[in-house]
């Protein structure tokens, strides 16, 4: 894939892992890995798009990109909605990519998938970040279930999915930053072309209504006792989806204290609505993971 500047360079391909084929992007320093690698987890609404502008502008680290279980260019199993599920399923990536240790970290949803991971592998995860993760209760799950049958799924072009973007999504867009965005996690060919989400409608439903059952097992708060590696949390402040309130309970439920970052012009994507920010102080973070 495309060589960045001498930053480094964009690798990918596909892994077979738990029942699916598990597409990924690998950014490789081009100074070689003096750093631990990232397993960087999208949330349920992109794919592992949404990461190639942050390994780029941190540069000087690894990062493995996946697109998570029936999103993106990776299968869609039909079954195990579960985070322990998808938390597995990075766990095997590693695996096959011959990754002992590495820093885990996960957007939205991914956030608890992250802890999962952490806690499942206390031996090999050196860290974990949580971006803007969602803590949500029972009721919240369920109206979340009724918005994802409603969401908009297929647009005419890149202008409209822009559009959407700003409307639906709270905080501040850079304009260059939130068309680079979109362009890395839609489903596109051309600008001016159709384009959809990067997910079938369906995926998405069943994602959520997983999440509303009684086998939900999305609760950072719960999983986050389990954890034993250092923990960094960004919330956006903007985000609707992550509370000061959420802030204060998920904080305070890890053995570690936690180190947490406000990122103030953000909604829900601080990596992209507060780049220079989260950037900062995800590499600060990196640089200390051993």
């Amino acid at each position: 894939m495309a060589q960045m500047k001498n930053k480094g360079n964009w690798r990918s391909g596909f892994e077979s892992v738990s029942s699916f084929r598990m597409f990924y992007r690998d950014w490789r320093p081009a100074g070689g890995e003096s750093h631990l690698p990232v397993i960087a987890l999208h949330g349920s609404l992109t794919q592992g798009g949404m990461w190639l502008a942050t390994a780029e502008g941190i540069g000087g680290a690894r990062f493995i990109c996946p697109d998570q279980r029936g999103y993106g260019r990776s299968k869609d199993p039909d079954d195990g909605d579960a985070a322990a599920d998808f938390a597995l399923d990075a766990i095997r990536l590693a695996d096959a990519l011959f990754i002992d240790r590495f820093t885990v970290m996960g957007h939205s949803f991914a956030g608890a998938i992250a802890l999962q991971v952490a806690a499942m592998e206390p031996d090999r995860v050196a860290g974990a970040v949580l971006v803007d993760p969602t803590v949500r209760t029972t009721k919240g799950a369920k109206a979340n279930l009724r918005v994802a049958g409603e969401r908009p799924h297929r647009f005419d072009d890149l202008k409209e999915v822009v559009r959407f973007w700003k409307k639906s999504e709270e905080g501040r867009w850079p304009v260059k930053k939130l068309s680079r965005f979109v362009k890395d996690v839609m489903d596109m060919d051309d600008e001016d072309a159709p384009c959809k989400m990067p997910f079938e409608s369906e995926r998405l439903v069943r994602l959520r209504s997983f999440q509303a059952s009684e086998a939900d097992d999305y609760f950072p708060e719960k999983i986050a006792k389990k954890v034993k590696s250092p923990v960094l949390i960004f919330r956006g402040g903007e985000s609707r989806r992550f509370s000061k309130e959420g802030q204060i309970k998920l904080q305070g439920a890890f053995p570690q204290k936690p180190r947490v970052v406000i990122c103030p012009r953000s909604g829900h994507f601080p990596p992209v609505q507060d780049v220079e920010l989260f950037e900062q102080n995800l590499w600060k973070f990196l640089r200390g993971a051993k």
